[in-house]
């Protein structure tokens, strides 16, 4: 919003000369936001995709471990951004509990793989942690 408030209408100088100081092409403005634009289009696509990788690897933990608490930690803390606090009143524990969760289950991804993880088929690599 800055950078098209800052932008403005401006007409185009058809005399070759430029005036005062600073940039003198109209569009440098509208060409540095058309290309920040760009660039975060292309950071949001990234960021998109890794937290797609990351619900998927949450979504086999809980295939893996379906009584457990630990995917859906997971992808509350990781994916969705929540606060402790908060998941701890989403699952009807306590923060200490959830951050507890989180640990085992990121151990156990870290034993079975993250590719075994993701498939949900790493319960028959390791027990339980």
């Amino acid at each position: 919003d800055r950078m098209r408030a800052a932008e403005g209408v401006r007409g185009a100088s058809y005399t070759g000369m430029p005036h005062g100081t600073g940039v003198s092409d109209p569009t440098a403005r509208t060409d540095a936001r058309i290309a920040y634009e760009r660039q975060a289009e292309r950071e949001l696509e990234q960021w998109a995709g890794i937290i797609s990788d990351g619900m998927a690897v949450c979504a086999g933990v809980r295939t893996a471990h379906p009584s457990l608490r630990w995917g859906y930690v997971l992808e509350m803390r990781y994916c969705d951004d929540m606060l402790w606090d908060a998941i701890a009143a989403q699952m009807g524990t306590s923060p200490r509990t959830a951050q507890e969760d989180a640990g085992a289950a990121l151990d156990w991804v870290d034993a079975v793989g993250i590719a075994a993880a993701r498939e949900g088929c790493g319960q028959q690599a390791l027990p339980l942690v």
